[in-house]
């Protein structure tokens, strides 16, 4: 299912003639994310769709300085799509000398331990994305484990291995 607010915001956007226009629609837009953010009744799908939104303004280069624990809490649910929106953002929003990246290894851990292949996946790009020293001394034995399991598909193990590379490049 396409989220129509999305689809309509990002037409808003190419629409817009002026640079003033567009920077007046994300304006108006922001101020809607957050105060849709300040409600507590939000569902996974609200969210989802106001981070998207979030990531759409980021990747077009604008300062986006909020929505990043919304992000942060997407990652634990249980609908694959909140999760990959979730991922998603962490991986763009935050770098690896983050104040909220603490929050999301219990996370990140939690996936790597699910049998759920597409889940371990999605932890792993996570980690190989945003690195970082904690990130690495946290889950490193998770991500090894992954890649000794005889129950892991190949898939996972290649992406293990990756993960793996990646931190001990970074942190020897």
């Amino acid at each position: 299912p396409t989220m129509r607010g999305l689809v309509s915001f990002i037409a808003d956007l190419r629409n817009a003639r002026a640079r003033e226009l567009e920077e007046k629609r994300i304006n108006k837009e922001l101020a809607n994310i957050r105060q849709k953010f300040r409600d507590a009744g939000l569902n996974g799908y609200q969210k989802k769709k106001y981070v998207c939104k979030l990531l759409y303004i980021y990747i077009l280069g604008w300062n986006v300085d909020f929505g990043h624990l919304e992000a942060v809490n997407l990652i634990s649910a249980t609908k694959y799509s909140e999760k990959q929106i979730g991922y998603l953002a962490v991986t763009l929003f935050l770098h690896e000398e983050h104040e909220l990246l603490h929050l999301v290894v219990n996370s990140i851990r939690k996936d790597l331990l699910d049998h759920n292949e597409l889940n371990n996946c999605l932890a792993l790009h996570a980690i190989a994305n945003v690195g970082g020293k904690e990130l690495g001394e946290a889950l490193s034995a998770e991500v090894h484990r992954l890649l000794i399991s005889p129950s892991s598909k190949a898939f996972v193990k290649k992406k293990a291995a990756l993960t793996l590379l990646r931190l001990y490049r970074k942190h020897p």
